[in-house]
């Protein structure tokens, strides 16, 4: 057109002359089938989803690796599921589609190329009948996909990376879907698998990390003391809280129940007392019986009595290898008193003038028994 003005303003001139050339160039057929072609459009890019599973873009990745592969991506998290397959008619593709709809749910809307898989009537009744909606870009212009086309270049490269490592082929896509589906996405900062399944998917690289509950549980344990402990045939002090002041007794630990609870024998009776309820005895020596004052409740124990009070008999040991502690051997049992501690006198020490504790009952004989005179 250019050429054609210049040429002729050398010869002739007209009113209109440019306008003229310009609608006579415009109008030659094989002059526009030769031009060349026109700068790109700017980029449109999808609106993103509100939601994960949305709308899905899918693509067939092959042949490659003697398979075909079918790609898809969830245009909300970048989430990508590759699906191995040998053939890629219009039932294998619904098959494939048809078991990721019941993993996930149906989708909104669907975006794929023009292939002969994508157009069938057989496909596009099973999306009809499952109410997805079916978007198909212009043919042989693959960027309008660019989300599926731009995931089958990354599963194409990574497979090529993992080529001389060893494994089956199912393996390393296992591997790489992983490692994918883990890793922060350049678009949106965040790994694929917690935006689709909102949760962190758990990794190897996890374990370096120590776990929240054991940090947390480690806080709220107390400050590491030394844990009280007693052996079987220790010589201690348990509380008795058999009269109107708690005192202590002397006794013989003889089992041990749990990490803090001990079965302790009491001149012949078992009790059971948590370690708060012991104390060491100290320089306490063996004594003999004598030197203690008896335990009523040791002749005189009610029959609807718990054991403990009952005073199950022990095989062993024996009353006379029961301690006998410098501060208890008298018969003033030890009590707490706000100015110092003091001993007092609080049995009697006749033990013939002991009275039993629960009254004694007596059974007599319905009325409607006795004999009548």
């Amino acid at each position: 057109m250019v050429r054609m003005k210049s040429l002729a303003r050398l010869h002739v001139w007209w009113p209109g002359l440019d306008s003229d050339i310009e609608t006579k160039v415009s109008q030659c057929g094989p002059c526009r089938s030769q031009l060349p072609n026109l700068p790109k459009a700017p980029a449109n890019p999808w609106l993103w989803p509100s939601a994960p599973w949305k709308r899905v873009h899918i693509d067939f990745a092959g042949p490659f690796m003697q398979r075909m592969f079918l790609i898809i991506v969830d245009a909300y998290s970048k989430w990508m599921d590759v699906v191995m397959m040998t053939s890629t008619t219009s039932e294998n593709t619904i098959n494939a589609l048809r078991y990721l709809f019941s993993s996930y749910g149906l989708p909104v809307e669907i975006v794929s190329d023009n292939g002969p898989q994508f157009v069938s009537e057989d496909f596009e009744i099973f999306l009809k009948e499952n109410g997805v909606r079916h978007i198909k870009y212009a043919p042989y212009h693959p960027a309008s996909n660019g989300e599926a086309e731009r995931a089958v270049r990354t599963f194409k490269q990574a497979m090529k990376n993992m080529a001389s490592e060893t494994g089956t082929l199912n393996q390393k896509l296992a591997a790489f879907l992983l490692s994918y589906r883990t890793t922060p996405h350049t678009t949106t900062k965040t790994t694929p698998g917690e935006l689709f399944l909102n949760r962190k998917l758990r990794t190897r690289l996890d374990v370096v990390k120590p776990h929240m509950t054991d940090r947390i549980q480690r806080k709220s344990l107390p400050a590491e003391k030394k844990v009280r402990e007693h052996q079987i045939g220790d010589k201690v002090m348990v509380r008795d809280y058999r009269g109107s002041k708690v005192s202590w007794i002397q006794g013989i630990i003889v089992r041990k129940l749990g990490p803090v609870t001990y079965r302790v024998n009491i001149y012949g009776m078992l009790w059971k007392r948590h370690i708060d309820q012991i104390r060491e005895c100290g320089m306490c020596e063996l004594g003999s019986p004598e030197s203690v004052k008896p335990n009523p409740f040791n002749s005189i124990v009610p029959v609807n009595a718990p054991l403990e009070s009952q005073g199950e008999q022990l095989d062993t040991p024996s009353i006379t290898d029961v301690p006998s502690c410098q501060d208890s051997v008298s018969n003033n049992p030890i009590v707490e008193d706000n100015s110092k501690r003091s001993v007092v006198n609080a049995r009697n020490s006749d033990n013939n003038s002991v009275q039993p504790r629960y009254p004694r009952r007596q059974h007599r004989k319905p009325e409607r028994l006795i004999e009548k005179c």
